[in-house]
């Protein structure tokens, strides 16, 4: 009988650090992000929806510098969305011919989040 308590209880650990743990947040599905010109002062971004039952926002952010993941404190947020069915954004009156970086953070209700891949996007220049 010890034996299978002590089973079961290990089993309970294992299953605990899974995808359903009750102690941490689940991280989110995963979004692709791309991003073109439209105009030489417009870069348009979309990204692919969210599935997730637990959805809470998507995060844009824009930097002129590349690795936004790893360094969000230095980029720019240019917009909170928290409807999952909003996939698209459209960054304006920039500079032309600038070079952008771009990279969505997802989070759910539970805390969790997930990094899109990150896009750039150069704008034309005037001449």
């Amino acid at each position: 009988m010890k034996r299978l308590v002590l089973f079961a209880a290990i089993v309970a650990l294992i299953a605990a650090c899974g995808p359903d743990n009750p102690f941490g947040p689940n991280n989110p599905s995963t979004s692709a992000l791309t991003g073109i010109a439209s105009s030489s002062t417009t870069a348009e971004l979309g990204w692919t929806a969210v599935p997730d039952a637990d959805f809470a926002s998507y995060t844009l952010y824009r930097s002129s510098s590349p690795d936004i993941r790893s360094n969000a404190s230095s980029a720019t947020v240019l917009i909170v969305v928290e409807d999952r069915n909003t996939t698209s954004y459209d960054d304006v009156d920039l500079t032309p011919g600038s070079l952008w970086y771009y990279a969505l953070k997802v989070a759910n209700e539970g805390g969790g989040t997930t990094w899109s891949n990150e896009v750039s996007v150069k704008l034309p220049s005037l001449f």
